[in-house]
């Protein structure tokens, strides 16, 4: 999304920087195959509060994610100069589609520099933009004025931006650590890159996070949807602390174990945040599936630390209708054969990480 120049190696790191950790991924791209070389998390366990929105607070919150990803990255014996891919939270940026009538691309350019103020709340200069035409069609319903000037032929733009701002600070994150930053995208599109890649059918990814819950809809490839909601695993934690009288440790703990706290006849818990993100999602798909009179979609996946909560495939599943699985961003990685059971406990928590590594693989193919 957001490019910078760097050489070319055979080794691709992924660190994703969530809210409640830090997530690293060094793949390696060797007889046409991605490997996994190593990986590593660690937490962020402080109280970092409402600090860092002040200056003082920025600048030791920043120094305290430095301090986590130095530690990591030393822990790893990671080396200096290593080809990086960073990603930002999804809630910092825009992702939209626009419909244009077919145009030279200057002229598009100029277009989506006008159209763009319709979405991004702030002022331009403060933000990164990328684009990137995604479909072209005929309208068969042209006005005489869009005939006229291209036959009625429509574009559509996936439009991305995020505050330079955020940008910036993830950069200085990494580029502290002596690693060249590739690119920085919005973890979005990581999250496809490894649990939808370039399958040509569609799917809905619900992205759980500790913050923040991704919905995301992605079409042959194409990220089409993407929603936010300011809730997620810390809600569904302190739905479970409410509810039993527990502390925070205990009901996170239950959250981990094998016993299903959600589906459970007579005993299920009621979690406000998960009938949240099931109205949006089907008002998402509602919307979605009436327009381009789709009648299933080819797969509905749980993302996310908390996709691993035992009951909520069920959960989803009988509340959106559909079969909902756990995704897995290390089916395109091979790793040692003593490795399947951890690689299987970190599971859809690496999903940002694994696919900003492939994101590097992917630059590389190319070259």
């Amino acid at each position: 999304m957001f490019e910078f120049l760097t050489g070319s190696k055979n080794h691709f790191i992924g660190i994703d920087f969530g809210t409640s950790s830090i997530k690293v991924v060094e793949l390696s791209y060797l007889n046409q195959k991605a490997k996994l070389e190593n990986y590593g998390i660690v937490d962020l366990n402080w109280d970092s509060g409402n600090d860092h929105n002040s200056d003082t607070g920025a600048s030791s919150y920043e120094q305290k994610l430095n301090s986590a990803l130095r530690g990591l990255i030393e822990k790893m014996k990671l080396k200096n100069g290593s080809k990086a891919f960073v990603s930002i939270p999804g809630f910092s940026g825009i992702i939209t589609l626009i419909e244009f009538p077919d145009m030279p691309e200057d002229d598009l350019a100029k277009a989506i520099g006008f159209e763009a103020h319709k979405y991004i709340p702030s002022s331009l200069d403060e933000v990164a933009m990328s684009w990137e035409v995604v479909e072209r069609s005929q309208d068969v319903h042209p006005s005489a004025e869009n005939a006229a000037k291209g036959g009625g032929k429509k574009i559509k733009v996936l439009l991305v931006a995020a505050p330079k701002k955020d940008i910036e600070h993830y950069d200085r994150l990494v580029s502290g650590v002596n690693f060249d930053v590739s690119a920085i995208e919005l973890e979005t599109f990581s999250i496809s890159r490894s649990l939808v890649g370039a399958d040509m059918g569609n799917f809905f990814v619900i992205d759980i996070g500790s913050r923040a819950t991704n919905m995301i809809l992605v079409e042959k490839g194409v990220v089409r949807v993407n929603r936010n909601i300011d809730a997620g695993g810390n809600e569904i934690t302190t739905a479970i602390i409410d509810s039993m009288n527990i502390s925070r440790q205990r009901a996170e703990d239950f959250k981990r174990s094998d016993k299903d706290l959600i589906n459970t006849k007579g005993s299920a818990l009621f979690i406000p945040v998960l009938d949240l993100i099931v109205n949006e999602s089907k008002r998402i798909l509602s919307s979605y599936m009436q327009k381009n009179n789709i009648e299933q979609l080819d797969g509905i996946i749980l993302s996310g630390g908390t996709s691993k909560m035992k009951g909520l495939e069920q959960y989803f599943s009988a509340a959106l209708g559909q079969s909902v699985s756990i995704g897995n961003p290390w089916s395109k990685i091979e790793f040692e054969p003593n490795l399947k059971p951890l690689v299987s406990q970190l599971g859809a928590s690496f999903s940002v990480a694994v696919g900003l590594a492939l994101r590097g693989m992917e630059e590389y193919k190319r070259e």
